[in-house]
């Protein structure tokens, strides 16, 4: 019996002390931001748009991340997750919007979207002010938490430049 009690204890502490050794030093959920809301251009939904949020904070002398999401039909976004993480640090952020359309190339059927842009094989269908962060003047502060109806409304003609980020 005496042996019993002490298996358990064990048990018990060794239990203990695995949870604590595997959460140390992890964030935990409320240190992270998720963000959403709706994209239009001149008040119409933009489906298909990839919205990037841009880290303003330099930690070490490196910028901070890119985190990016893709409208629905109704130009809804959400970025809920980055990686394994449970959202996106909070912060000053600094946001581009791009729709890419492809002009005519034929691409091989396994390539991404990041792939296509790298290639200047597509052209953005949305105003140009919005494209990079040279020229976009989007921004929103995140808080810890739920950040909801963070929406933004272009105002433009589409771009008529070629691939993203060139004049």
């Amino acid at each position: 019996m005496l042996v019993r009690r002490w298996l358990v204890q064990v048990a018990g502490i060794a239990t203990l002390a695995v949870s604590v050794g595997c959460s140390g030093g992890s964030k935990s959920a409320g240190s992270y931001a998720t963000v959403s809301g709706v994209v239009t251009n001149n008040s119409a939904p933009v489906d298909g748009a990839k919205v990037t949020f841009h880290s303003t904070v330099e930690v070490g002398g490196k910028s901070g991340g890119s985190y990016s999401a893709t409208t629905d039909s109704s130009g809804k976004y959400l970025l809920a997750t980055a990686g394994k993480e449970p959202g996106i640090p909070p912060g000053l952020y600094k946001v581009t919007i791009t729709k890419l359309e492809l002009k005519g190339a034929k691409l091989p059927p396994d390539w991404d979207m990041g792939q296509v842009e790298a290639s200047g094989a597509a052209r953005n269908t949305l105003p140009k002010d919005y494209e990079s962060l040279a020229t976009t003047k989007l921004s929103v502060t995140l808080e810890p938490g739920k950040n909801e109806n963070k929406n933004f409304d272009l105002k433009g003609k589409p771009s008529t430049s070629g691939p993203v980020g060139t004049p």
